[in-house]
């Protein structure tokens, strides 16, 4: 079977997607609710530092545990993150999408390394 008809990919990368699009869209909430002078931006960097790059690790670690490699992970986060970019931040903020990308591959390389190898039933067991 083909990587991209299986359904898990494709939700954690949905998944990807509306974290990326549904945090910012809550911290923006938040911050209309709570009006403290610097919390705004200070919930964007954090946002940014910390909660964007361990979703990004734990899906593509998740996605590499059960079904193994894929160089999807290259290019995903960083189209993904396009949007928000456009939506909630500037421009300048496009380099932390390469960034996750970065962290996406090498999170999925470690997490195929824990991928259960098929065994194959054309050859005999050797005893």
């Amino acid at each position: 079977m083909q990587r991209w008809k299986r359904r898990g990919t494709c939700m954690r990368f949905g998944g990807l997607f509306a974290c990326y699009l549904l945090l910012p869209a809550l911290m923006t909430a938040a911050i209309g609710v709570f009006s403290a002078p610097d919390s705004g931006m200070t919930l964007f960097i954090l946002m940014l530092f910390i909660a964007f790059p361990l979703a990004t690790i734990a899906l593509a670690a998740w996605d590499a545990v059960t079904e193994g490699f894929t160089v999807l992970w290259i290019v995903m986060p960083i189209l993904f993150f396009m949007v928000p970019t456009v939506i909630f931040f500037n421009e300048s903020a496009l380099i932390y999408g390469a960034i996750y990308s970065v962290l996406a591959i090498v999170a999925n390389g470690v997490g195929s390394l824990f991928h259960p190898k098929s065994h194959s039933t054309n050859s005999p067991r050797e005893s």
